[in-house]
């Protein structure tokens, strides 16, 4: 039987980057997800992480589609915050890659075999260990605590290369990936989709590997609101939490995924062309320009009901705290810290109570 719910705040705004795992949100505009449960949304698309946190916390917006590690890392990046952020849903796993420029993958002189990322990885450090008085390798990442930074930074120790002393390691927000690469800024990068099919596909780039073959079915994208916002509309973060999940389901069947690239497109949404944003959707990966697609299955993993990849445990935010407790990134964090925080207060950032009272909401409603 249906229960009603009765939402505090009705009209409320969301935040999200230009990047192809912001669909649940707009999934759950288009189908009126949101509308179902009583909630008028406004998406606003913002250009860095940074910002959008900032927003948030800010109180200029009520949520948003954040980096999964960003909510547990907030006292390291912004010590003088008061503000805690919390999270009652995982809105997906996976969905980036790393990509070498194509100049420097020629200079790795890799054979056609060779394209698996443990095998460029072992390229590039002998590239590294023959070219020392050259100027550093450069990669970016997108923010200092992501899933990025850990998935890049575990890939180069597996290839035997230091992040902290072999390369070096700089910020940039997605959507300046691409001409940075182009201009010869950065050697390479690890970014989220559409960013790195968009260099295959203007021939400028060379996919080292998918993500989600490094760290399987790592927490991407996270809901988050501050946790003075959900005390005082609890009913309202409810509406919002079922809304993402049902769009999350609704997501997880393959021929909705070939559809909702049409709504990802529009200039209101992505503004980007379909066939940059369907080979993710649809699991395909090419690595070069003019080269064959190959699967590459669970490259976004969306929340479902009937899985636990959508639930924010304990378990999941001190493991990436662990990992971020693995380097201090240029933001006045210490490996301390971030050790210290991986065992204090992760209950009351990653909440499965929440992620549960959604599930069982949306049950109630069958």
């Amino acid at each position: 039987m249906s229960t009603p719910l009765r939402p505090e705040k009705c009209h409320i705004k969301l935040l999200y980057l230009r990047l192809t795992d912001s669909a649940p949100l707009i999934v759950a505009q288009e189908q009126g997800f949101f509308a179902r449960f009583g909630l008028r949304v406004t998406l606003q698309r913002e250009t860095s992480w940074a910002t959008l946190r900032d927003k948030l916390i800010g109180a200029a917006a009520d949520g948003a589609a954040m980096l999964a590690p960003m909510p547990l890392t907030l006292a390291q990046t912004l010590p003088q915050c008061s503000e805690r952020l919390v999270s009652g849903l995982i809105l997906s796993c996976n969905g980036n890659a790393i990509t070498l420029s194509a100049s420097l993958h020629r200079r790795l002189s890799l054979t056609a075999k060779d394209c698996d990322g443990a095998a460029v990885g072992r390229a590039l450090a002998q590239f590294i260990r023959d070219n020392r008085e050259e100027a550093p390798i450069r990669f970016a990442t997108v923010y200092p605590f992501s899933s990025h930074t850990l998935q890049l930074r575990h890939w180069l120790r597996t290839a035997d290369i230091d992040p902290d002393r072999d390369l070096q390691i700089v910020v940039l927000p997605p959507e300046q990936m691409v001409d940075s690469l182009d201009r010869g800024d950065i050697d390479g990068y690890c970014v989220g989709e559409p960013w790195s099919t968009l260099a295959v596909q203007r021939g400028i780039g060379f996919i080292a590997t998918p993500c989600n073959s490094l760290l399987p079915a790592m927490p991407e994208k996270v809901l988050a609101v501050t946790e003075r916002w959900h005390n005082a509309n609890p009913a309202t973060h409810l509406a919002l939490r079922a809304a993402l999940l049902q769009a999350c389901n609704w997501l997880a069947e393959c021929g909705q995924r070939r559809d909702v690239t049409a709504l990802l497109a529009r200039q209101d949404y992505l503004d980007l062309p379909e066939e940059l944003l369907a080979p993710s959707l649809s699991d395909r990966l090419y690595r070069c320009r003019g080269a064959e697609p190959v699967a590459n299955p669970g490259w976004h993993l969306f929340a479902h009901s009937d899985s636990d990849h959508g639930r924010p445990t304990a378990a999941k935010a001190r493991q990436l705290l662990e990992l971020c407790g693995d380097f201090s990134p240029a933001t006045g964090a210490t490996a301390a810290t971030a050790a210290t925080a991986a065992t204090e207060g992760t209950e009351q950032v990653f909440r499965d109570d929440l992620y549960q009272q959604a599930v069982e909401f949306l049950q109630r409603q069958k």
